[in-house]
């Protein structure tokens, strides 16, 4: 695809994200406690494929963000993501990301800084429609029921909340 396709098609995606997001047109909006809405992956990276499924992810906290590569508010959010992937890996946080942006860019992207989280593509914005998104990132925190949750205060302590609750579950 042309370079100003591709760019005149990210835009209309974006476009499309922010009117589906406004209040009343959200196809399937999730609230916190219930189950994780699938995912569409048409391809992925990183441990992510076309077979992913959101449930896959039972078991683990995980969490979960749509994002582009492109997006100045990723941009400034991922390192966030990266960064807490890191931490918490070895305890037991699943993180799984969810872009359309182009794959080739998208992998060097993670390989520059060093990210080895998983990235499926939604080339057609069902995800981001399925979970209500606002704005970009989409940032979801996922229980081990595969449940929403909701935290007030600080990203990373509801994430460290969540793994402490999953070790006391038999």
């Amino acid at each position: 695809m042309h370079p100003t396709r591709t760019v005149l098609a990210s835009i209309l995606l974006l476009v499309a994200l922010v009117v589906t997001s406004l209040p009343g047109t959200s196809l399937a909006a999730n609230k916190v406690g219930r189950q994780a809405p699938a995912i569409a992956v048409s391809d992925g990276i990183n441990g992510v494929s076309s077979k992913t499924k959101i449930t896959d992810y039972k078991g683990s906290v995980t969490l979960f963000v749509i994002w582009l590569p492109i997006c100045p508010h990723c941009k400034k959010y991922m390192p966030e993501v990266g960064r807490l992937h890191k931490k918490y890996a070895s305890k037991g946080l699943k993180v799984l990301t969810i872009t359309h942006g182009k794959k080739d860019y998208t992998r060097k992207y993670l390989r520059d800084r060093k990210w080895s989280f998983g990235v499926g593509f939604d080339y057609t914005g069902v995800t981001a429609k399925r979970y209500g998104m606002k704005r970009m990132p989409g940032v979801y925190l996922l229980g081990a029921d595969n449940r929403l949750r909701s935290y007030r205060g600080s990203l990373e302590q509801a994430i460290k909340d969540e793994l402490a609750a999953t070790k006391k579950t038999p």
